[in-house]
């Protein structure tokens, strides 16, 4: 394998265990080899670092059982988590001082309120009571992002993961608000039930190892569920900007041009990275920023001539000083609901449950995947033990429960990363150098969150067109399907037969008819679930999620061979831990 020299006018020269290194303006390494076409193994983790090893960290296997899991011992895997990460703790904190860690938490605190302000419209929608008057809304939503954060990035063991409200949160939330509408329940206090008991569930799967289960997930059940949260960002922002037709011509011409608007620059700046103008670092920041800077523009944009002002659009439903959006008390009183209704409240609890499990065990994975070559180990067990604490907080305070965020967890790491570019066979190639394992870009952005609910930044929140918001649900939807091989393969379905193409090897070792029933079959569960979030048993959905791991373990290998599903699907756990092995081949 030949590998070129780089070259770069702006380089500071300087040796790595005998391998020459430039260090571009930004930080970044660019990496030769002198010539020799296959360092060591042990060289190239010298010089570039490796993920912590087998010993330290912990490998999930596919074909774990639950006999294995509890024969580990009650607490195994969250004892072990403390002796990994503890001795690292001190350093996670004075660690700190690198310009990347100051540009992670401006990034992590863009990235993470833009998507809790969007999910806040969708909750206040779908939580009104008979007087019209949202029980959950933006300032809720901020406030639990923020404790959230702020606990997690003190007590959590993998600091680099994100949390916070997330788009099936909402979806439950507003399917529980239902249920309990239905059945004349008081919500607040049902809803406080409900994570009571979820926090309980989180706290027994932790003590009892069952986050090693994450290692069941695959790209089946992953993918199903990111192109079923596309088609509800996709439809909550179309049905928002169709709502805003019943308000007269122009609030919703006015309405169409910011929705369709912040959806189109928010596609374009985000694809900055694949532009020829500016150089990469500014191509990379405006990628980064790009959703964030059509959220700011189109938000001003109805403030810029006395027509637009004079045009009564809808903005969101803050209060100005920091109280619920309801006007209630921030505890909840327990006892408001009846004995039974608070007994009943561990269905949708064991509910919440399930889609945390799923969801923020992926996160976690996906943050720390072996390609990011990590060197504190992880701590699945204790973090989800953690993340049961935070939801007994939010459901005490009746505010929504949070999770790992994606794709926030990951892109977290991300721009924590210092990389090497490196030319193989004529391809440029990126490998991790470096990652900042530390808290505070965590802990800080967190902390700026909370304070947007002072009194000055309500005010600002409470300027911005809800019209907005329905572009970036627009936005979000169609971002999801990039990368995602479920969508790319119902694209080929409607693919003239002979340009089909796939830079993946499906096509290659999957008759076409068995790829077609595969992913006709996968359309249909993505379809049936999707069309159960909008009856009453909406709540039910993390379990129809979960039944698709069940059945990828089960059911799918008597009809595919282990060479077709390995094409087509594979562990995530498993999936990550191969291309780093790859990139270290290389």
């Amino acid at each position: 394998m030949e590998v070129e020299p780089v070259v770069d006018s702006r380089r500071l020269n300087g040796e790595i265990n005998g391998r020459k290194q430039t260090m571009t303006w930004n930080g970044e390494s660019n990496v030769e080899n002198d010539g020799k076409a296959n360092p060591k193994k042990k060289e190239e983790k010298e010089s570039l670092g490796s993920s912590a090893s087998e010993d330290d960290d912990e490998s999930f296997s596919f074909d774990v059982t639950l006999g294995d899991i509890c024969r580990r011992g009650f607490g195994t895997g969250m004892w072990n988590d403390l002796l990994r990460r503890a001795p690292h703790y001190y350093d996670d904190w004075t660690d700190i001082f690198h310009a990347k860690v100051t540009a992670s938490i401006f990034y992590m605190f863009f990235t993470s309120l833009a998507p809790a302000i969007t999910f806040s419209v969708l909750l206040e929608a779908g939580t009104e009571d008979d007087d019209g008057t949202p029980l959950i809304g933006t300032v809720e939503v901020i406030l639990s992002t923020a404790i959230a954060g702020g606990i997690f990035s003190i007590f959590g063991g993998q600091p680099l993961c994100i949390l916070g409200v997330t788009g099936p949160v909402s979806i439950f939330t507003v399917a529980v608000f239902t249920i309990s509408k239905s059945l004349d329940i008081n919500f607040i206090p049902f809803y406080a039930w409900t994570q009571i008991w979820s926090a309980i569930m989180h706290i027994l799967l932790a003590v009892f190892n069952m986050c090693e289960l994450i290692s069941w997930v695959t790209r089946y059940s992953c993918e199903t569920f990111g192109v079923l949260i596309a088609l509800i960002y996709l439809y909550t922002g179309l049905n928002g900007i169709q709502k805003q037709f019943n308000k007269g011509l122009d609030v919703a011409l006015l309405s169409l041009w910011l929705s369709l608007g912040t959806f189109f620059v928010a596609t374009k700046l985000s694809a900055a990275r694949n532009w020829v103008v500016f150089i990469p670092e500014i191509r990379e920041l405006i990628a980064d920023y790009g959703a964030t800077i059509s959220i700011i523009f189109f938000s001003c944009v109805p403030y810029m001539s006395a027509d637009a002002r004079s045009t009564d659009i809808e903005t969101l439903d803050v209060p100005d000083t920091f109280q619920t959006t309801s006007g209630r008390g921030w505890f909840v009183d327990l006892s408001d609901i009846s004995p039974g209704a608070a007994i009943g409240a561990i269905v949708p609890g064991f509910f919440l449950t399930v889609l945390f499990f799923f969801d923020h065990n992926v996160s976690s994975l996906l943050c720390q995947s072996a390609d990011m070559r990590l060197k504190k180990g992880s701590a699945y067990h204790w973090d989800f033990f953690v993340v049961g604490v935070i939801v007994l907080i939010t459901g005490l305070l009746g505010i929504p429960p949070t999770n790992g965020l994606i794709p926030q967890a990951p892109l977290h790491t991300k721009s924590l990363t210092q990389t090497a570019k490196y030319c193989v066979n004529g391809q440029w190639r990126e490998r991790v150098l470096h990652v900042h394992e530390q808290r505070a870009s965590n802990f800080f952005q967190a902390l700026i969150i909370g304070i947007m609910l002072s009194a000055p930044f309500l005010i600002v929140l409470g300027l911005i067109p809800r019209s907005t918001l329905d572009g970036l649900f627009l936005y979000m939807g169609v971002a999801s399907f990039p990368g995602n091989q479920f969508a790319e393969r119902l694209a080929l379905l409607a693919t003239e037969p002979d340009l089909r193409k796939s830079e993946h090897s499906f096509l290659d070792k999957i008759a076409w008819p068995r790829l077609r029933n595969f992913t006709l079959f996968q359309a249909l569960c993505c379809g049936i679930i999707y069309a159960v979030t909008f009856t009453q048993g909406a709540m039910i959905f993390p379990l129809l999620i979960a039944s698709l791991v069940i059945l990828r373990k089960t059911i799918f290998p008597r009809f595919l061979s282990d060479e077709e599903l390995g094409s087509v699907d594979t562990s995530l756990h498993q999936c990550a831990m191969s291309h780093a092995h790859e990139k270290e081949e290389e």
